[in-house]
């Protein structure tokens, strides 16, 4: 059975392992993320080495960025900083010898999704990664969107109070996970830095009033969101991805307030169905071995 390389580079770990054709995972790994473009080029290099005693067909990459994946150019590499204006799966490529394909990261978590996940034989659907900022795609008609400038599902950037442009009201400063963090660090005048998600819904779970009045506020502008989204592109399924979405409380509380937008409305309307993501952290690893075949298959 033919193996292949993924690499899931994000803005501060890298995860990397073997995976087969048909999507199982082996060998799965972590390192940090390098601060510099040669350290960059160095780790990806000794990564496929560490795989030298196993017969590779290709390197299948997912990062963060604006990037053409048919051609391989880096318009920018998001946290990536040191990353701009630049070919980066031709310079990889001639570094390692190897076939080799790259995709954006939320483009590989719907396209995992769609192979293997909770968007598995469905035609029509929305991924969404909650993280420090909101990543994610789009599938319509069984075929991923990247739009006419590549930036279908960047759903950060989403506006989410029409009476400001400034960017604190766009989509990841509201509902990113960061910014439920934050929010409740200066509520108990902790230092930002000391406080985080885990920690979080450890005080949520125990019942404090100011998690919970936060919780219902973050989850409630979220339902208002994924309504939106069912209102545009009208999925089957919108699945919801990254570390929050293993909290259960999580659905229960969005549910809840999708409740309260249906119920409010006057006229009849499409619920949105939404699912925690099957994958986990091996999403963005199996889509870009699912674009990586795509594109060879399109090459051949």
């Amino acid at each position: 059975m033919n193996k292949y390389i993924g690499i899931d580079i994000g803005g501060s770990a890298i995860k990397h392992a073997l995976i087969s054709e048909n999507g199982q995972i082996s060998n799965f790994q972590t390192c940090d993320t390098p601060a510099t473009l040669d350290s960059f080029f160095e780790t990806i290099k000794k990564i496929q080495d560490s795989y030298s005693s196993n017969q590779i067909e290709g390197i299948a990459i997912s990062m963060p960025g604006l990037i053409d994946s048919k051609s391989g150019f880096a318009f920018h590499g998001g946290a990536l900083t040191y990353i701009r204006e630049m070919n980066i799966r031709e310079q990889l490529q001639s570094l390692c010898n190897v076939p080799l394909q790259i995709e954006n990261d939320g483009k590989c978590a719907a396209l995992g999704e769609h192979w293997v996940g909770q968007l598995q034989n469905v035609s029509n659907g929305i991924v969404l990664v909650l993280g420090t900022g909101i990543g994610g795609g789009i599938i319509i008609n069984n075929q991923l969107v990247r739009g006419h400038n590549l930036s279908a599902g960047e759903f950060s950037f989403i506006q989410t109070n029409i009476e400001s442009d400034r960017f604190e009201y766009a989509f990841a400063m509201q509902s990113g996970v960061k910014s439920l963090s934050d929010s409740y660090a200066s509520l108990k005048k902790m230092s930002h830095s000391k406080m985080n998600g885990k920690l979080f819904f450890k005080d949520l779970e125990n019942g404090d009033p100011d998690a919970l009045i936060l919780f219902e506020n973050y989850t409630k502008k979220m339902a208002k969101q994924l309504f939106n989204l069912q209102t545009i592109l009208d999925p089957e399924v919108i699945s919801i991805g990254g570390g929050i979405s293993q909290q259960k409380i999580l659905f229960h509380s969005i549910e809840k307030h999708l409740d309260d937008i249906i119920n409010a409305s006057p006229f009849p309307c499409v619920r949105p169905t939404i699912k925690q993501s099957f994958l986990g952290n091996k999403a963005n690893l199996l889509g870009a071995l699912a674009h990586f075949k795509e594109r060879e298959r399109t090459n051949n």
